[in-house]
């Protein structure tokens, strides 16, 4: 009567464990990834719906810019007092100006950012992707693309006139 395994059948039984992990783990970080994109776009939308009603409420212009092929981003008056490292002057409003600056989840990255001028200033490094202006309206249509190892990259699309925003991941829908 046996009462325990060999040590062939436990080194059998770990290499099949070890087996199924380099399987399966793979297969995980992909389906990180794809969450990760899902809510560094879904972030973005946040802050663009911020920045337009900000918009529209303080009747002044926001610009939302980014650092390209990193996940940094900026939400903050379209006014060179705010992008070239001053405080800035408050808009015409009771309210304080929407200055935010935040980063996507770790891992997650602006692939590209359309090019409308420079950062300018101290910390040029934010290139412009849009303006909300104060009618509600963008002053172009956009697209940002994200990108994170091992997934497809996500493309938002803002259409400028009416605000919507589409997503769409590289090879289709």
């Amino acid at each position: 009567m046996r009462r325990g395994f060999t040590i062939l059948e436990l080194t059998l039984v770990l290499a099949v464990m070890l087996v199924v992990a380099a399987i399966t783990v793979p297969s995980l970080e992909v389906m990180q990834g794809d969450t990760k994109l899902n809510a560094a776009a879904d972030i973005v939308r946040g802050r663009w719906a911020d920045a337009r009603g900000r918009a529209l409420e303080d009747g002044v212009a926001y610009r939302f810019a980014v650092i390209p092929q990193t996940g940094k981003f900026r939400v903050a008056p379209d006014s060179d007092d705010f992008w070239s490292g001053g405080g800035g002057d408050a808009p015409q409003s009771d309210n304080a100006p929407l200055v935010l600056e935040d980063s996507l989840p770790e891992g997650v990255v602006f692939a590209d950012a359309s090019d409308s001028g420079s950062g300018g200033g101290e910390g040029g490094d934010w290139q412009p992707v849009v303006a909300f202006l104060p009618d509600g309206t963008a002053a172009r249509n956009v697209e940002v693309a994200f990108k994170a190892r091992g997934t497809r990259t996500l493309t938002l699309r803002l259409r400028g006139l009416t605000g919507a925003v589409t997503r769409q991941r590289d090879g289709g829908r």
